[in-house]
Formats: C-alpha cells, structure tokens, sequence
C-alpha cells in the first residue's frame, strides 16, 4: 500500500501565534486571500456594471468547488491507495494535501455551467476575473512557502531557502537549502497581474486579458514545476501532472486567442 510520504518540510513561519492560539500561518493566509479576492471580484463587476448578487454566487461557487477539488485531486491523484485504505483521512483537510489544478478546473467548471445557465457576457465575466485569479494564486504561494510546502530541490545559489525536514517516525530533524519554488511562482505571477491589468488599460479585446492569463499562468506553473522536489503523485512521461496540464492549457488558450484576434471587432 502507498502511504503518505515518511517526513515533512517546515517551512520559515508555519504557525503564528494570535490571541493565544497557534495557527497555521496557511490556513491564516489562504483564508484572508479568499476574503480579499471576492471583495476585489466584487469591486471589479461593479465598476463594470455586472450585477453584484452574480459576482457573489460565482464566488462562493468557485470558493467552494475550489476547495473539493483541490481536495479530490491530492486524494485521487497523489495517494489514491493510502486513502482507499483510510477513507476517513480524506476529510482530514486541515492536515494539507489540496492540488491547485484540481481546484481550478472543477471551480471553473461549476462556474461555467453557472454563467451559462444566466447567459452572462462570456468574455466580460472571463476578463474580470482573471486578474483576481492571478492575485489569488500570488497570494496563495506566500502561504505555500511559509507552511514549507511545495518546495524546491537542493541548491547552493545564494538566494536558497533553508528548510527543516522532519521525519514522521523518529522526529529526527535535517536541514537543506532550497530553491524556493514557492517565490518563483509568487513573482511570475506577480508580473502576470501587471501584466493583464496593462492589457486592460490598453482596451484589449475581449477575452485577450483571460486567454493570456491562462497561457501565461501555465507557463509560469511549467517553470515551477522544474525546480520542484516535493511529491506530487505519478510522472507521466516524466513530466508531472500539473506539467501535462499547462501544456494543454496553453495549447488551448493559444489556438482560442488566435482566433479571438482574427474576429472582426
């Protein structure tokens, strides 16, 4: 039987200390992300005069499909068999173990068949979104490097991360440094956010602010994905799921933008 990896990775500030209590610094972060990106989703359909009661059932559609997902695809994916064995640990949220793909596919689907549903302005919906797609995910990582999960492999350049691991049985504790995986993909995604809110000044098209978020997000997710270390379930080909994803995505969004830009206006 496949079982849960044998150590962990702690990360530069895992918990905080609030009021008394320990709390995970992800959860703490996460949550907070959630809570601004649906204010700042909110604003953005306002200023756009798309209804408000609409931004905010997409939201929570998205918030919690999001957060099944993610947890399917970590139970599904990475460890199916130690969770066949141990069904009951698959509620066990607040131990870790959510795949962002998995979260953002079942998230967008949900929210897609949503729209579709109210035949809402495609593109419009897409195009307001996406910037606060890119925050949220910038965001999200911060929490990933604090927490220490998601990391990277050894190296000794001088910006490497030192990082505790801990083995499950005897407690043991070894240190390494890393490359920081969690920053990269902070950053890259921090200049996609620029990026797309630069397309929106300039009045890109219609779809053309999503379409090169999604292209521009799974590369930066291929890029992560190289300096990688940590288990992420079965390669393909030697490549990781997530890996295989983006390469789909930006196949996807490259044909789809093209023939956006060949429309007329």
């Amino acid at each position: 039987m496949e079982g849960l990896p044998t150590s962990y990775t702690l990360g530069p500030l895992p918990q905080i200390s609030l009021f008394g209590l320990q709390i995970p610094t992800y959860h703490l972060i996460i949550s907070l992300t959630c809570c601004l990106c649906v204010y700042w989703f909110y604003k953005r359909c306002e200023v756009r005069n798309l209804s408000q009661r609409n931004a905010m059932d997409i939201s929570m559609i998205v918030l919690i499909t999001g957060f099944v997902g993610a947890r399917l695809a970590h139970v599904l994916w990475e460890y199916p068999s130690y969770y066949w064995q141990n069904p009951v640990e698959v509620f066990y949220f607040w131990q870790g173990g959510f795949v962002f793909y998995g979260g953002a596919i079942l998230g967008y689907l949900c929210a897609f068949l949503y729209a579709r549903r109210l035949k809402l302005t495609f593109w419009l919906w897409h195009d307001t979104a996406a910037p606060v797609l890119a925050l949220g995910y910038a965001l999200g990582r911060i929490a990933c490097f604090l927490e220490g999960c998601c990391y990277g492999k050894v190296c000794t350049l001088p910006w490497a991360i030192p990082l505790k691991e801990v083995d499950v049985h005897s407690h043991a504790i070894t240190t390494a440094l890393r490359h920081p995986t969690q920053i990269y993909a902070s950053l890259m995604e921090a200049c996609t956010l620029f990026f797309l809110l630069w397309l929106e000044k300039k009045k890109a098209k219609l779809g053309v602010v999503f379409l090169s978020w999604v292209m521009l997000h799974a590369l930066g997710r291929i890029l992560m994905e190289i300096f990688r270390d940590d288990p992420r379930g079965p390669m393909l080909m030697g490549l990781s799921v997530s890996t295989m994803i983006s390469l789909i995505f930006i196949g996807l969004a490259g044909m789809t933008l093209r023939a956006r830009l060949r429309e007329p206006h």
